[in-house]
């Protein structure tokens, strides 16, 4: 059983390693789910087991969390290449082609809050494009739930947030 879980290991180094971005929890989990190389569980096992041994890293914006490789794993998959087989090679490519885009823009709008030193709350919102800001925003909301509220909303409506702003300074 130990073979199988040194390969999950080394996959989402690869994973990591060839994305050339941040992958989220659930984004790695996909890949192993979709093709039905493990369960869940222990992708989700896998996944801590890289964290533990500081092989990736996770970053934290309010409900999302993704993964970095860090040089220590990249020296790791080095070390443990050949383990990945042409098969999963392929399965790997095949995955991050058809799924590359998506992954980036789900991970390009970031959403995050923290309790201001004076009352309330700092809310920012952030669109990235290839690690670049395109869109950087703050606020001050007087309430917990308001700076939830905030972060929640602000992927499904921070292209229209973005494009009234434009149009508003552009006029």
């Amino acid at each position: 059983m130990a073979e199988p879980t040194m390969i999950y290991k080394i996959t989402i180094l690869e994973l990591l390693q060839r994305s050339g971005f941040p992958l989220s929890n659930s984004q790695i989990t996909d890949f192993f789910l979709e093709g039905d190389l493990t369960d869940y569980f222990t992708a989700q096992q896998a996944i801590s087991d890289d964290e533990d041994a500081g092989l990736i890293v996770s970053t934290t914006n309010h409900n999302n969390t993704t993964y970095s490789i860090t040089e220590e794993g990249k020296k790791t998959l080095e070390l443990f290449k050949e383990k990945i087989t042409p098969a999963l090679s392929k399965d790997i490519n095949k995955y991050l082609k058809a799924n590359s885009i998506t992954m980036k823009e789900e991970n390009s709008y970031k959403a995050t809050y923290f309790k201001a030193d004076r009352g309330g709350y700092v809310v920012q919102l952030r669109i990235t494009e290839n690690d670049v800001p395109t869109m950087d925003l703050s606020f001050h909301v007087a309430s917990k739930e308001q700076a939830e509220t905030l972060c929640n909303n602000w992927k499904v409506k921070s292209d229209d947030v973005y494009m009234s702003i434009m149009d508003i300074l552009m006029t």
